[in-house]
């Protein structure tokens, strides 16, 4: 068994490294390595990023935000050594530029420019989401070796981690420790390891079910693990000690106001012609939904939902009716959904994948088509886009088709929700992790 376990790691290491030097998003690449590379002159990325968000508003009159790095500095922790390493190595410190004022990163974007030692960075720095990757096999793996293979060779795994250099497979990695290490009545390090999921904030829909489970045991149990998530959130104080506004502006304001996108059907909303009834529409959508997450953790607590549930069903709540639902986020649940329904984990898995081929398949590509193809060429997909079949395409018929895919997506969360109220899906503890 232990035998079979090393060549499961081992491969699933080859095949992700194989794919990481040689596919990303560059934009959110790029905006990882400023926040690398500001760290290393001692500057805040937060104040770069709340000035371009300020000079984008003054410049359009509207309520945007510069797309750059909103999130916790926890992921710059984990990855700064690993930039030190790429540095040492005589590495560019910036081989992603961006030479022009665009926050897309869309083929052929002429503001990217890349150096030969992208290749290199890439490398490096997904290296800890590929740990991360590796270290959710080997979790899986003590409860079963054919759910950690089913994982370690995961299509949508691969691409979100080890393609694109997204880094929900860290949340999913300690929310997975969190839950190990409740179960195993280690509160402190349970609390702790909490504390870093949320190198996306989202992680903090799971919280409550925490709560809940320690609260049940003792105040003693809830105190440590309160603790823990304290010391997992000390990177934080510094930024939000230092700049405040910039910070909070950053990381948790932009999340809230920014508009629907991704795998949700208030998307919709964003091209209706009467913007103050979509903003009035979204403003009463904010209140149900707040509303009905709290309604969600009552029937939960009432119910004495185990841990193992709770976190389930709090991040499929997130994860259906949130107003932004990116491909990636699914990431962070997919190893808990493998754990207690292997069907609906693939089930979501083919959802997620398909959707993120159809939308970011092109983004994925770029890197290596700016080193093989010039501008002029790659700028034929514009004529594509803007005649013939492609504006029909991209006005109409993609539109609908992601419309579909952001139902389907609903329904199927929803599901998993009503499954476990009702009694129909029981998850057991997970001691044999």
């Amino acid at each position: 068994m232990e035998k079979d376990v090393k060549k499961l790691l081992l491969f699933a290491f080859l095949l992700r490294i194989a794919v990481a030097p040689f596919s990303a998003h560059l934009w959110d690449m790029a905006m990882i390595q400023e926040s690398l590379y500001l760290t290393l002159q001692g500057e805040s990325v937060y104040s770069y990023v709340y000035e371009k968000s300020v000079k984008l508003q003054n410049a359009t009159g509207l309520p945007l935000f510069f797309e750059g790095y909103a999130y916790p500095p926890h992921l710059t922790c984990f990855l700064f050594p690993f930039y030190l390493l790429y540095l040492s190595l005589g590495g560019d410190p910036r081989p992603i530029k961006i030479e022009s004022n665009a926050a897309l990163s869309l083929v052929p974007e002429e503001g990217f420019v890349a150096s030969l030692d992208v290749f290199l960075f890439l490398a490096i720095i997904k290296l800890p989401l590929l740990l991360a990757d590796l270290i959710i096999v080997y979790l899986l793996s003590r409860r079963s070796v054919e759910i950690a293979t089913v994982y370690a060779f995961s299509p949508y795994a691969l691409i979100i981690s080890a393609a694109w250099g997204m880094f929900d497979g860290l949340v999913g990695l300690f929310l997975l420790l969190a839950l190990i290490l409740a179960e195993r009545g280690m509160p402190f390090l349970s609390g702790f390891s909490f504390g870093l999921s949320m190198v996306k904030p989202y992680s903090l829909f799971a919280l409550p079910p925490f709560l809940f489970y320690f609260y049940r045991h003792n105040i003693g149990a809830l105190a440590k693990f309160s603790l823990g998530f304290l010391a997992g959130q000390l990177p934080t104080f510094a930024p939000l000690l230092l700049s405040p506004q910039e910070f909070l502006y950053t990381s948790f304001l932009f999340h809230g106001l920014r508009n629907p996108s991704g795998m949700t059907p208030l998307r919709a909303l964003v091209v209706a012609e009467d913007s103050h009834l979509a903003s009035a529409l979204l403003s009463a959508y904010s209140v149900l939904f707040l509303f009905s997450y709290l309604l969600l953790l009552f029937l939960m607590f009432r119910r004495g939902t185990n841990l193992p549930e709770g976190v389930l069903v709090t991040m499929s709540f997130f994860l259906g009716f949130n107003k932004v639902i990116h491909e990636q986020y699914f990431l962070s649940l997919f190893p808990l959904l493998l754990l207690y329904h292997q069907k609906r984990a693939r089930t979501m898995e083919l959802l997620y994948l398909t959707y993120t081929i159809l939308n970011s398949a092109l983004y994925l590509l770029t890197l290596p088509l700016l080193f093989v193809m010039d501008y002029e060429v790659l700028s034929l997909k514009y004529e594509a886009t803007h005649y013939g079949l492609g504006a029909l395409a991209m006005g109409a018929l993609v539109p609908t088709v992601f419309f579909a895919f952001s139902v389907i997506n609903v329904l199927m969360n929803l599901k998993t929700i009503m499954e476990f109220l009702s009694g129909e899906m029981v998850c057991e503890k997970s001691r044999a992790l």
